[in-house]
């Protein structure tokens, strides 16, 4: 089976069942998207979720006539809406793919026959839903921080970022002006 790191992500320490795995490895599409493709759009319901395989992904709304970046995904992180996705509701947001990526995707029919067949993916689904809560309120501190001790921050848990995504982005990101994080990245290169 080739989704073997996906597998491991939403096992955690203990391996899937054969069986679920199995099933599950019939559901997964692999998607290969160009940089820049918009995998999801505000209107649209989100029937999928993704795994990256390869690539990055930035989740954003616009304001302004810019994009401000609410979210971040590098390689083996789960991208997910997660309103749009479980409420079958219209996205209020993009999810735009910051490089060339490979995906793993499954459609939310799929996610519930899953539900249903295999009880133990409710588990798996809490993990996922926990870790996007502790996401949330890492970023929702961070806005308590002085911007350059947010960077500092971003550098330390996601450095793959500071390649992947805009000088724009990223300072959308932190809520400063382009100047100002070239300022703080001067400076935090000379300490």
């Amino acid at each position: 089976m080739r989704n073997e790191d996906l597998f491991k992500l939403l096992a955690g320490n203990t391996p899937l069942r054969l069986e679920l795995k199995e099933t599950l490895d019939g559901m997964i599409k692999r998607e290969v998207y160009a940089k820049n493709q918009i995998i999801l759009s505000p209107g649209q319901v989100s029937n999928r979720t993704w795994f990256i395989e390869k690539g990055a992904a930035m989740g954003y709304v616009y304001k302004d006539d810019k994009k401000v970046p609410y979210w971040f995904w590098n390689e083996s992180d789960i991208v997910l809406n997660v309103h749009s996705f479980f409420k079958q509701a219209p996205s209020e947001t993009y999810i735009e793919l910051l490089e060339p990526s490979i995906l793993l995707s499954i459609s939310h029919e799929y996610v519930m026959q899953l539900v249903d067949r295999f009880p133990e993916t409710n588990g798996y689904i809490q993990s996922i839903l926990e870790d996007y809560q502790k996401k949330s309120e890492q970023r929702i501190l961070a806005l308590a921080c002085s911007a350059e001790e947010h960077y500092r921050m971003l550098m330390k848990t996601t450095p793959a970022l500071f390649r992947k995504a805009s000088v724009e982005s990223i300072a959308a990101y932190l809520g400063i002006s382009r100047k100002t994080l070239n300022r703080i990245r001067a400076k935090n290169l000379r300490n």
